[in-house]
């Protein structure tokens, strides 16, 4: 018996027999079919692309196809959806907005599916490393891809400051880190509810309390991770496009002599 279980037996005064073994299985990826390179969070990934694509060309086939003037719930809903991306991203990103529109919306709908998937009895998709860094290395990108579009040559005196250095080092990996720690924390948290009620069959507590925790749990991080990761990369976006001011020591000069001879 572990020292959590142990602690939890003393603590009740009953003989608690509870197995933690199973916790890591349950949380880190793991090989399938045989392979090195399969896990089965990165078989959740494909089957979490398969899904955005069918999806999309569905919509597209239907919804689309039938626009109407009157909009029906769906195509409310859809307008809404890309609505609210292409607006937040316009209002942030400006002349970008074309291109972070549909990267945000995209890559939340990716979190989003990734994180949902595990009601399917699939491994999270996101409830991996590698997943976690492939967004962030793709927003990495945009961050600087763009700063350089708007900025051209003066955005180098970006790095003329070392701190703004290992500020921009430090983005991706805390997006990463950042979104692979709160869909893990919300497993550990899950895998612990089953472990603490598997002993206690009071009303049928061990097929209740998971029942209405578990989609409550994937649901809230499904959604709020997906607007968290597209508001920082709108963020981090907008801070890189910032035009670089023009010879601000040379007017505060200017200003500070007017006032001189002015008094």
């Amino acid at each position: 018996m572990s020292g959590t279980a142990q602690f939890l037996a003393s603590a009740f005064d009953t003989d608690v027999n509870i197995d933690f073994s199973g916790l890591s299985e349950e949380i880190f990826p793991s090989n399938i079919f045989g392979t090195t390179w399969l896990t089965n969070s990165v078989f959740s990934g494909f089957v979490v692309v398969v899904l955005l694509l069918a999806v999309a060309l569905i919509l597209r086939l239907t919804v689309i196809r039938r626009w109407k003037t009157t909009p029906t719930g769906s195509q409310m809903f859809l307008e809404w959806l890309v609505s609210f991306f292409d607006k937040s991203a316009d209002e942030m990103t400006e002349q970008y907005s074309g291109l972070m529109g549909p990267y945000t919306l995209g890559a939340a709908a990716y979190i989003c599916f990734g994180v949902l998937i595990e009601l399917t009895g699939l491994h999270p998709a996101i409830a991996d490393l590698s997943a976690g860094i492939a967004l962030a290395g793709s927003t990495f990108i945009f961050i600087h891809t763009l700063g350089f579009a708007k900025n051209k040559a003066r955005r180098l005196k970006h790095y003329c400051n070392p701190i703004n250095i290992l500020t921009d080092v430090a983005v991706p990996f805390s997006m990463t880190f950042r979104l692979f720690g709160s869909i893990l924390s919300g497993m550990v948290i899950m895998e612990l509810v089953y472990i603490c009620v598997q002993e206690i069959w009071f009303i049928g507590l061990p097929l209740i309390l998971p029942a209405i925790l578990s989609p409550l749990f994937t649901l809230f991080h499904a959604f709020i991770q997906s607007y968290v990761f597209a508001s920082l990369t709108l963020t981090f976006v907008q801070e890189a496009i910032e035009p670089v001011p023009k010879k601000e020591r040379r007017r505060s000069k200017k200003r500070g002599g007017a006032e001189n001879s002015a008094s």
